[in-house]
This record gives C-alpha cells, structure tokens and sequence, in this order.
C-alpha cells in the first residue's frame, strides 16, 4: 500500500494522529500526559504553529493543527523524538513508542475545523471514560467551554467565533453544540477522506490535486492518482443499473430492488469513490446512515461470497474511476 503523500504549504491545516507501537498505551499516568503537554507548547512555540484542538488519550492523541510556515514533518518530529526520550528514560525502557509515523490529514479548514473539534472533544466520551467532554482533563474541551483558562499554546478563537464574537456567548454556543453531537452521535469524518490524504469540499479536494501537479507530483503515483475528483452518484447508480438490468429509480426506491445486490453494491460503490459520506447517501436513497452502514457490510459480505459478483464489480469499479 502506498505511503500517504505529504502536503505542505502556508497556512495548511491539518488533523494529526499518532498511536502507540502494538497499540500500547504512550501515557501510563498523568506524568506522561503533564510532560507532553509541555513537550507539545515548546513545539508550538518553537516552529510557530496554531493549536485548534488537542486530546489525549491512553494509547493516542488528536491534534488539529495550522502550519503558517509548512514544517508539519519538522515540528512533529521534534516532538515524537522528545517525548519517546522522556518517556523511556522515565519508564526505563528502549525503542519505539510510536506506531511508525505519525497520520496527518490536510483538512479543509472552513468546512470541516468546527466539526473536527467536536470529534477531536467527544473521544473521551465515546469510549466511556467520562460524560461531560469539559469534565476530561486531558484535552482542549474544558478551555474552549470555560472551564479551565486557555493554556498559552492554544487557540479557540478560530473555532469559536464561528458561533459569536462574544467570548462568553461563543462558549455557551459550544457547549450546546458539544452536547448536540453527545445526544444526536458525531459521524466519523475518515469516510470522506480522499486518497488517505485530504478532507474537504469536492472542489477544494480537485484544488489540492492540482496543486500537488504543479508542484512536481507524478500522476501516476497511487496514492496521487486517489486525489481525482470522484464519480458521481448518477454515474454509479447507471452503472449498477445496467449491470444489474435494471432502471437506476429503482434502485434508489426503499424495498424495490428487495433480495437484489444492485442497492447495497451501489450504496458500498458511492462511498468508496463519490466521496459521498453515509448521512449524505442515507438521504439519497431514503435510508439511516446506520442502514448505509449496514447495506456497505452487506455488499462486502456478497463480495466475498460470489466470486462472479466480485469480478463484476471490480469491472463496475474500473469503468468508474475511468470517467473523466
């Protein structure tokens, strides 16, 4: 599998990740979880960067992150090398803290940073270990809702002026907002991630693509060749359509096609290269983003069932990414 490119210029925006080597915890106690937190404001000051969000967890953290000068790798490594040094003096131990290199997304920073906080903010919650995201002492949640002061190294304007210029009405606005995704569930943004590499609008993601040309990057390169704008979800269905020797309506009709492959495979087709996300085609084929879920498992279970079924959506599948 292809090495997720890296894409860096001013001002690019980012939801960093990394994991402990074997998935084993990276903070053993609140010790660790201090020290970071040190180790991350000297990385801020040191290379200049902007802080939108952060949270840490036993065995990885969430970071969203803006670069105004394009030195994501420098910084990173600074900080994955400090830290993995503390903790294994600290711990007596030697080798790898982190599970290879860290994951950066570049993310589209008008579309999706708001969304990305309350993600980056709800980890704890979803995992159980506490019901209020402010109550979790080891992430930006608390400042941003004014709980605890803002710590030097971090910003909440960008994020919550999107709500209010006051400060104080903007962080009530964000605590409802974070009790909105508790009660109404947050989707998980990686369905929407292109070419394991960006996050954004169809049109940024076709703007970014173009960039990457420009500046020197091959085409033919896979994980460059993921960055092309998707087909469209009336192509798919017409696709599915005619294979399936079927109008594409009924398809998209809830019950009609009953028993059928063609529904579930154009469901799992749409997410796979539309770029589309499981809300978005629930709503298009009248349908939960749970029953999206589920139809995608479907389809994959089909797959693996029916060697011919397999073979004709790969072709499906080819003749797609083909379009122009």
């Amino acid at each position: 599998m292809a090495r997720p490119l890296r894409i860096a210029f001013p001002g690019a925006c980012y939801h960093v990740t990394a994991r402990g080597n074997e998935c084993r915890p990276i903070f053993r106690d609140d010790r660790d979880r201090t020290r970071f937190l040190e180790r991350l404001a000297e990385m801020v000051g040191r290379y200049r960067l902007v802080l939108h969000a952060y949270v840490l967890m036993r065995n990885h953290y969430h970071l969203l992150v803006e670069t105004p000068e394009a030195n994501l790798s420098r910084a990173m490594r600074q900080l994955s090398g400090v830290y993995t040094q503390d903790f294994n003096r600290r711990h007596r131990r030697a080798g790898h803290l982190f599970q290879g290199r860290f994951k950066a997304l570049l993310v589209d920073k008008d579309a999706y940073l708001l969304e990305l906080s309350r993600y980056v903010h709800l980890n704890p919650v979803r995992v159980g270990e506490v019901r209020n995201p402010a109550a979790f002492r080891w992430s930006s949640a608390a400042a941003y809702v004014g709980k605890q002061p803002q710590p030097g190294f971090l910003t909440t304007a960008t994020v919550l002026k999107q709500f209010d210029r006051r400060p104080a009405a903007a962080r009530r606005a964000y605590r409802d907002f974070l009790r909105q995704g508790m009660r109404e569930g947050v989707e998980c943004p990686w369905g929407k991630v292109v070419g394991q590499t960006l996050l954004g609008s169809p049109t940024w993601v076709q703007r970014k693509w173009r960039h990457v040309l420009k500046a020197g990057g091959g085409a033919e390169i896979p994980a460059i060749r993921k960055l092309r704008p998707g087909p469209s979800l009336p192509a798919v269905l017409t696709q599915v359509a005619r294979a399936a020797a079927m109008p594409p309506a009924r398809i998209l009709q809830r019950g009609a096609s009953r028993g059928s492959w063609a529904r579930p495979a154009a469901m799992c087709l749409a997410w796979e290269l539309c770029g589309l996300s499981q809300r978005e085609l629930g709503q298009a084929f009248g349908v939960s983003h749970f029953a999206v879920s589920k139809a995608i498992h479907r389809a994959q279970q089909l797959r693996q069932d029916d060697k011919r079924l397999d073979r004709m959506i790969d072709k499906l599948t080819t003749a797609l990414q083909a379009r122009p």
